[in-house]
């Protein structure tokens, strides 16, 4: 069988669907990416060959800036729906639609495998006559912000001869939700059918990694800001006001940045590019984070509490869905200070209830399905 999976060129989008990829592939099916070509390397890097289809997470931000102001016009409860149709609908869907119709027409995939932002897959499986299914890449993205979207993917839709399809064709085929059950949205799933399925697969490591033998036991503290909110300037206020915790500090400012930047004066701390999260959350006790789908849901694998201090896109309503279960602190861009800092990671690390209601979740993760079951359901269904 073959199986083509499309995504955006930024790594929360990819990253969510390589477990999956990873299983396909070594059932011996045929694995390939759809995505922007400068991200080649990074489907590379997994083991993956790319088929070239979109534009990269860089053109994607020069071109959303004609929105920008429209977007500022608007309530802020109400901008992520347009946000996401905006980006996804109109600049994203437009620029992959062409190519990655040619991509399909010519490898010829038995299912096409879609992360929640790329609009364009399900109208060129519709196109093709192809089976399709939707995997998320954290809480399921809201209704209102499909509905909208399909507004803004129409034109393709009617450009190919097509009906557009309800909340742009995204759920033609199902959806895969990898999102633990308590952190769910409450509205309904409108009648879809959902598998479930855990992306989790690294259980915790009691072998100490190389970077960690400067470090007496103690508490330890992990930072990061994922890799498109990743701004130094809280970096620093993040840092400062760890130096008041009696903690080690591990933080991760993105490949794209320069550590030494920083100029920190945290003598336990070590700060670098990148370090692979499998290798940092088994020896971690609280993550300090942006509330991106991908660290949240890594760090709560591994029942790791979080101070959580969201920057756009999802992840306000990420840490909310957090503070709500009992397992994370949350503070909003306006309270972020050093103090505010010192306070939250002093109190995650000392009441254990914190830790207690991660692991909770994490128990939550792990009885979810597996990739490889998720697959065998796949496998039938192309079967019949």
């Amino acid at each position: 069988m073959r199986y083509l999976f499309s995504c955006t060129a930024a790594e929360g989008h990819f990253r969510p669907l390589v477990p999956l990829a990873q299983e396909v592939a070594s059932r011996g099916h045929q694995v390939v990416f759809a995505s922007a070509n400068s991200f080649r390397d990074r489907v590379g890097s997994a083991g993956f060959e790319l088929l070239a289809a979109g534009i990269d997470r860089d053109e994607l931000e020069l071109r959303f800036e004609s929105f920008s102001e429209k977007l500022r016009a608007i309530e802020p409860g109400e901008r992520r729906s347009h946000a996401f149709a905006w980006r996804f609908g109109a600049i994203d869907a437009p620029a992959k639609v062409e190519e990655l119709l040619e991509a399909a027409k010519s490898w010829r995939p038995d299912l096409i495998v879609h992360e929640s932002a790329d609009l364009a897959a399900p109208l060129v499986a519709e196109a093709l006559g192809i089976p399709s299914i939707h995997q998320g890449f954290g809480r399921r993205v809201p209704t209102a912000c499909f509905e909208q979207a399909t507004l803004e993917v129409e034109p393709l839709w009617d450009a190919l001869g097509l009906s557009p399809a309800p909340l742009g064709g995204s759920f033609r085929g199902g959806y895969i939700d990898i999102c633990p059950p308590s952190l769910r949205p409450s509205a309904g799933n409108d009648g879809i059918p959902v598998l479930d399925m855990r992306i989790a697969t690294t259980l915790r490591s009691s072998a100490t990694p190389s970077w960690g033998a400067r470090f007496a036991d103690g508490k330890t503290v992990y930072v990061t800001l994922g890799t498109m909110f990743n701004d130094l300037s809280v970096f620093r206020v993040l840092l400062e006001g760890l130096e008041q915790v009696d903690c080690v500090v591990v933080a991760t400012v993105g490949r794209d940045k320069d550590p030494k930047l920083l100029e920190h004066s945290l003598a336990n701390a070590i700060v670098e590019p990148y370090i692979p999260q499998d290798e940092v959350f088994p020896h971690v006790q609280v993550t300090v984070c942006h509330g991106g789908s991908g660290s949240m849901l890594a760090a709560l694998a591994h029942g790791i509490p979080m101070l959580m201090i969201p920057q756009g896109a999802d992840q306000f309503e990420n840490a909310f869905a957090c503070r709500e279960i009992g397992a994370a602190l949350v503070l909003m861009p306006d309270e972020l200070s050093p103090r505010s800092v010192s306070s939250a990671v002093t109190m995650l690390l000392d009441d254990a209830k914190y830790t207690e209601n991660a692991r909770r979740v994490a128990a939550e993760i792990w009885t979810m399905p597996s990739p490889s079951a998720v697959l065998a359901i796949l496998a039938d269904r192309l079967d019949h």
